[in-house]
This record gives structure tokens, C-alpha cells and sequence, in this order.
């Protein structure tokens, strides 16, 4: 349950330049949440493969005391963690790091007094920026959503886990072709494989290239 100390009051829209609005089909909260930024919706994708947030939701409000002023600051996101990552709770300000740098100062004073509160009030304070993640990497997870958001049925499932049972790591192209050499059956094959990745049975790099039939890809033993 969160604390009456955030508040999530319904959610403005403010146009900007940047202004790129829409709906994310979040799985953890189980409804959409909209985004303001192609960052906010790269910020909310990355928490959706994180195993430490039970949930997250979008512009809590805090009171922070600001250069001499007792305000309210409209964050961007709160994270929930899970009960049993021991981890606490984070608040987080979403922004572009030219945005950032261009206004140093008003920021640093700003975030100085959010860390304040977060302190007081035993929570995290985190920005997340086009930096936090590679461009690959987001990328990536853009691509594996897809089958968390469309479960497929895992025909293939057993056989691919078996090869890779007897093998360190293969090419996904490499274990489609230990599987079936009928090519109607390639792409449901393929697509198993990238589900299993996306439900963390299997791994693969996803921080450093794009992911391809080249990829290699294990088990995820953890």
C-alpha cells in the first residue's frame, strides 16, 4: 500500500516540443498508462523487465522545501518494489540530459531537496535519462514486449530447452536448425525462442547489439 505522503493526482498533459503522447500497455500494473516522452515509455519498458518492481505508477506528487519555498514536485514515475528485494521504494524524474545540463544549477538545488525527502521518508530517488540504457538495449526490450504481450504458445519449448541443456550457448538460427528442418515450422520455432527470452528462460546480450537470428542465446540458470 503506498503512503499518504505520495500523491497521484489524474494526469496533466503538458505539450512540448519533445511532446510524444501515448498509451502504454503496461503487464504489471495490468492497465495502459500514458507517456509523455518516447523517454517516459523507454523508462516504463525497462521496469517491466525488471524483477525487483511489483509495479510502478505514473506523476507522484511530493512536497519538497526549494529555495525557500514549500512546493509541490510532480515526479514522473514511483516504484514499487517487491516486498522480498529487501529493496526500497523509488521515486524518479524522468528528463533528457541536455535538459538537465542546460539548466544544472535549478536541477542540482532541486534534486538535492527530493533526495531530502526521499530520505525522510525511507524511499530512493533516481533520474533516469537517454543514458540510464543503451539505445540497443531498449531497443531490444521494445522487441521482446511484444511476446509478454502476446503470449504464443510454447510448442517447441521442451526441444529448445533440451538442446541447450547439452550446449553452452547457440545462434538462435543455429538452435532453430537443431529443431526442425521443415521451413513452415522456422518462424514458430523462432518465435518461441524470443518468448522464452522475454520470460527469462533463456538469455541472450541484450545491452550490446541488436538482436538477430545471430544472437546467441543459454539458459537463464540465474
Amino acid at each position: 500500500m503506498l503512503e499518504d505522503y505520495i500523491k497521484f493526482p489524474q494526469r496533466k498533459i503538458k505539450k512540448s516540443y519533445r511532446s510524444v503522447i501515448g498509451h502504454f500497455p503496461s503487464i504489471k500494473n495490468g492497465k495502459s498508462i500514458i507517456y509523455e516522452s518516447l523517454l517516459e515509455r523507454a523508462c516504463y519498458l525497462s521496469l517491466e523487465f525488471d524483477e525487483s518492481v511489483f509495479a510502478y505508477y505514473e506523476q507522484p506528487q511530493i512536497e519538497i522545501d526549494f529555495r525557500n519555498r514549500h512546493l509541490t514536485y510532480s515526479l514522473d514515475c514511483y516504484i514499487q518494489r517487491a516486498k522480498e528485494t529487501g529493496l526500497k521504494d523509488t521515486i524518479v524524474e524522468v528528463k533528457y540530459s541536455n535538459e538537465l545540463e542546460k539548466n544544472k544549477e535549478y536541477f542540482a538545488e532541486k534534486f538535492e531537496a527530493t533526495k531530502v525527502f526521499a530520505k525522510e521518508n525511507d524511499l530512493e530517488f533516481d533520474v533516469f535519462t537517454e543514458l540510464s540504457y543503451s539505445k540497443e538495449y531498449i531497443e531490444n526490450l521494445d522487441f521482446l514486449y511484444r511476446y509478454k504481450e502476446n503470449p504464443i504458445e510454447h510448442k517447441y519449448e521442451k526441444e529448445i530447452l533440451d538442446v541447450l541443456k547439452e550446449t553452452i550457448k547457440l545462434a538462435a538460427f543455429d538452435l532453430v536448425q537443431k529443431i526442425t528442418s521443415n521451413p513452415k515450422e522456422y518462424a514458430i520455432v523462432s518465435n518461441n525462442i524470443w518468448s522464452l527470452v522475454s520470460n527469462g528462460k533463456l538469455k541472450s546480450d541484450l545491452f550490446s547489439d541488436e538482436l538477430t537470428m545471430e544472437s546467441l542465446v543459454e539458459l537463464n540458470n540465474g
